[in-house]
């Protein structure tokens, strides 16, 4: 078996989503808020770590310290076949009752969303438990990572170091190293 550091993003993130899965994990789909969007921008910051940034201090607060999660960026539309919104596909641990929703609102909160003064977007933020068992979820988030998109950077996945510490030992358990 191949060392980890051998291994695609790719099956890396389906480990994690195997590891995620023997607990409760909330998905999401969300917009970024183009106020946030043109700041970025603006600024020519990196959008996938300023999201990282942002994700990790909301989680942080809304639900707890060091919370497993993940997410990838992109801003393809599989349907139009042309650039759309810049959004995140993620999910994040549940260990208690009432996680789901402050999940879905640190997640929110971290694209621009349920902050004061931000005008609200329809249809900017989904979420439901995961349900997909299979490669069917993790190939749906890689859809569009390859697609150039001059807005995004080419690394396009996130994961927290608690998910890539856990997943990195279940690694190690399955293949004895």
């Amino acid at each position: 078996m191949p060392e980890w550091k051998d291994l695609s993003t790719w099956f890396k993130l389906q480990l994690t989503v195997w590891v995620m899965d023997q607990w409760e994990f909330q998905t999401f789909n969300i917009h970024l808020h183009p106020r946030l969007d043109m700041t970025w921008s603006a600024d020519g910051r990196d959008k996938r770590m300023a999201i990282r940034d942002r994700l990790r201090r909301e989680l942080d607060a809304k639900v707890r310290p060091g919370l497993e999660h993940f997410f990838v960026i992109e801003g393809w539309s599989k349907l139009t076949k042309t650039e759309t919104i810049i959004h995140i596909h993620g999910a994040a641990a549940i260990y208690e009752d009432g996680d789901a929703d402050k999940i879905m609102d640190a997640a929110a909160r971290a694209m621009g969303h349920r902050i004061a003064r931000a005008p609200k977007m329809a249809r900017a933020t989904h979420g439901r438990l995961f349900t997909r068992e299979g490669p069917a979820y993790i190939n749906y988030l890689f859809k569009s990572v390859r697609r150039q998109d001059d807005r995004l950077p080419s690394r396009r996945v996130t994961q927290s170091r608690s998910t890539v510490g856990a997943t990195r030992e279940f690694w190690k358990m399955i293949t004895a190293r």
